[in-house]
């Protein structure tokens, strides 16, 4: 299901991907929340479609709204916000995204990344094409007083954390992390997010970046 402004509606995996077809790579943003990154990653990359995916359709409202208008009043022809949350994503997604973005996300999909949960981290790399790319910003600042009950049980994320005990369950998934390391304010505020501006105007910023790929093996790398 599809948001447009107010309103929503279904689209099929046969119309999505004609809808596609026209454009040079898929980039997903996972928990896209408002929006806007969706957003503004399309209108820096006309070549590109962007699909801001979330579980809540009121808060992609605005932003599938201005997409809509006349290109001249900040309309875009390559972006759609979708419906959808983690745990029940659709097959119309599988195998759609050369790259994956979860920016500051929370909720089961921060959980779920944050403990190497399989089912979240099996839906991630269904989303994914081969050899596609995959770049998580999480929050560290949950972690300070007062912890939101949501992350009381979670272990402090760290790089090191990372690469001893997420990479693993990431590989189990045929997801390889690159990188992990904590990001400057600027850089966070760089994400174009609402939630990252509000971050970066507090110090210190202590946001962590994973960067990832997709793993060609035992795929079809056709697909």
């Amino acid at each position: 299901m599809i948001v447009e402004g107010k309103k929503t509606r279904e689209i099929d995996g046969g119309d999505l991907r004609e809808l596609l077809s026209p454009f040079a790579g898929v980039a997903v943003d996972l928990g896209t929340g408002d929006g806007r990154f969706a957003y503004r990653y399309a209108a820096a990359h006309p070549d590109r479609f962007a699909i801001g995916i979330d579980p809540v359709a009121e808060a992609m409202a605005e932003m599938s709204a201005r997409a809509l208008r006349k290109t001249e009043r900040g309309g875009l022809p390559n972006v759609l916000y979708a419906v959808a949350s983690i745990e029940r994503m659709p097959s119309e997604l599988d195998r759609i995204a050369n790259q994956i973005f979860v920016n500051l996300p929370w909720g089961s999909l921060m959980r779920g990344i944050i403990l190497g949960d399989d089912a979240v981290l099996d839906a991630v790399a269904r989303v994914a094409r081969s050899a596609a790319t995959i770049r998580i910003v999480l929050n560290t600042r949950i972690f300070d007083d007062p912890v939101p009950l949501e992350a009381r049980d979670l272990r402090d994320v760290t790089p090191e954390y990372v690469r001893d005990t997420l990479a693993p369950a990431f590989e189990r998934h045929r997801i390889a992390i690159d990188d992990a390391r904590y990001l400057a304010a600027e850089e966070v505020a760089a994400l174009e997010t609402t939630w990252a501006k509000r971050l970066s105007q507090r110090r210190p910023a202590p946001s962590l970046l994973i960067e990832a790929h997709v793993r060609t093996e035992g795929i079809d790398v056709s697909s």
